[in-house]
């Protein structure tokens, strides 16, 4: 897991006796980029989309409240560049590959990872989802033209990983041949954001963690050719 996005910054200090390390102009403006990007996911978090101003964001970040539009230049710009790092950088979504134990039981564990980053991660994992709920904003292409499409490519693309398991599994004769990989992986997909955003919205209200256990053990009796074989990989 990468951590390069992270709720807070600190900066290296050196040793005791030796003078700080200059900073390049690009290494500054990388570390006020990351620092802004950091008080915009925690802005988000706190105020929603709608409720994070620029100004604001450079306020927090320990900037002034013009840095954000100098460097990023409008808040849709701000705001895309915010996901892309949550995605790519930090942890969002970072699906296993296909291993020796089978597609099923990655499948499993690409759930039960996603539980795990979404209750491990609390404010950024709210960060993400309120950016992503903004694609079903009324206008929002028109608001956002850069972070809608961006939205729309992350989800997308997460489908795209479910079914990639499940065509593997039916290749390998691991999985009901009958069954649509297209269906079965937007099944796993919206019920895994609604259970997140519900969690979000009352963390208290549900043991995210038995949730997908369970959710496994139903799709194991659901999708497999030997749900017993299934059910004792998901629980290994």
């Amino acid at each position: 897991m990468r951590h390069a996005v992270a709720m807070t910054q600190s900066a290296k200090t050196p040793p005791d006796g030796e003078k700080p390390v200059r900073m390049t102009q690009q290494e500054r403006r990388a570390r006020s980029q990351r620092r802004i990007i950091s008080a915009t996911l925690r802005t988000i978090a706190k105020q929603g989309v709608a409720g994070a101003s620029l100004a604001e964001i450079g306020e927090l970040a320990g900037y002034s409240r013009g840095l954000p539009a100098h460097l990023f230049g409008n808040k849709d710009k701000l705001l895309a560049e915010s996901l892309r790092r949550l995605m790519v950088d930090y942890w969002i979504e970072d699906f296993p590959e296909i291993n020796s134990r089978g597609a099923f039981a990655t499948l499993a564990a690409a759930i039960g990872k996603w539980v795990h980053d979404l209750s491990a991660h609390n404010e950024l994992s709210r960060a993400h989802l309120l950016l992503l709920q903004e694609a079903n904003v009324g206008m929002a292409e028109q608001a956002y033209p850069e972070l809608i499409p961006l939205i729309r490519q992350y989800v997308g693309g997460s489908e795209k990983r479910f079914r990639a398991y499940i065509a593997a599994g039916q290749e390998a004769g691991e999985i009901d041949p009958d069954l649509d990989p297209d269906f079965e992986a937007l099944l796993i997909h919206t019920t895994l954001r609604g259970v997140s955003l519900r969690w979000l919205i009352e963390p208290s209200s549900i043991d995210i963690q038995k949730f997908a256990d369970r959710f496994v053990e139903r799709l194991s009796k659901q999708m497999l050719a030997d749900p017993a074989g299934g059910e004792a990989m998901a629980a290994g």
